[in-house]
């Protein structure tokens, strides 16, 4: 499963960041160059900012070489990921997926969040469960080819956020795809776990405030969730997390004097 890492080439330092971030786990990396929102994106998709915008197009160029490459799974990554201490086992191999997966999440966003009731062992004592609510943030994941495929034909046109269009039960790319959300999470952005609280990731600004959205959006949101609901089969035996945890102890803490690994590309 090869290791995918969007970063803008202004952002030298979260390069150098990400680098030994991925050196202390032991897992190679491919970069992945991200779309600047600061040279003007290539065009516009109201509501969405410029930066949205960029944000999401350089998902999809990672999208878009899962779906062309060779292997099963391929993995999503922010410049801005923190990972735990073992991270390196899961990455490093995907026969722990659950087979009927579509997407996997490895992050937390520190949200209160709706999981399935049923937790899977997966492997070195982590587990998968439905993700069935919504669960911000884009910084770690994992996509089936086919599931890159439907991602990129399903949005050439921009509607909403990559993170919305990824893990939103409103959003029908959200509502076609079985994603599992990993237990306790594998990684988060470094701004909520760092001890200075880390810098923020150049590839996407803060979000700008919430939209109103018009009655027709309205109500096609909450037909999507129904569909949702009915094709997981989720109208009982969920839970309500107060947030997805992080595993403990950080890469960083254990090993703090990593020998590079480098970017493949």
């Amino acid at each position: 499963m090869k290791c995918l890492v969007i970063n803008l080439d202004r952002s030298v330092d979260r390069l150098a960041d990400v680098m030994a971030e991925f050196s202390r786990i032991g897992v190679p990396f491919e970069r992945v160059a991200g779309i600047d929102a600061v040279t003007g994106a290539p065009f516009i998709a109201p509501p969405l900012s410029e930066a949205e915008v960029c944000c999401f197009l350089s998902h999809r160029l990672c999208w878009q070489i899962i779906a062309d490459g060779p292997d099963r799974y391929g993995a999503v990554f922010e410049d801005d990921v923190v990972f735990s201490h073992d991270a390196g086992p899961m990455l490093a191999d995907d026969s722990w997926i659950p087979r009927d997966a579509d997407v996997v999440k490895l992050e937390t966003f520190f949200v209160p969040v709706r999981v399935g009731g049923r937790h899977v062992p997966v492997k070195n004592g982590y587990s998968a469960t439905l993700l069935l609510g919504q669960h911000m943030g884009a910084c770690g994941y994992i996509l089936t080819k086919k599931a890159a495929q439907k991602l990129l034909k399903g949005t050439r046109r921009l509607k909403a956020t990559v993170d919305f269009v990824l893990f939103s039960p409103t959003e029908m790319t959200t509502a076609r795809n079985t994603t599992y959300q990993l237990m306790p999470a594998l990684c988060a952005q470094a701004q909520f776990v760092a001890d200075n609280g880390g810098p923020s990731t150049l590839i996407q600004f803060a979000p700008p405030p919430p939209r109103n959205k018009r009655i027709i959006d309205r109500i096609q949101a909450e037909a999507t969730r129904a569909f949702a609901h009915l094709r997981n089969r989720n109208f009982f035996g969920t839970e309500k997390v107060d947030a997805v945890p992080l595993r403990f102890p950080l890469a960083i803490h254990v090993n703090t004097d990593p020998s590079p690994i480098p970017a493949l590309a």
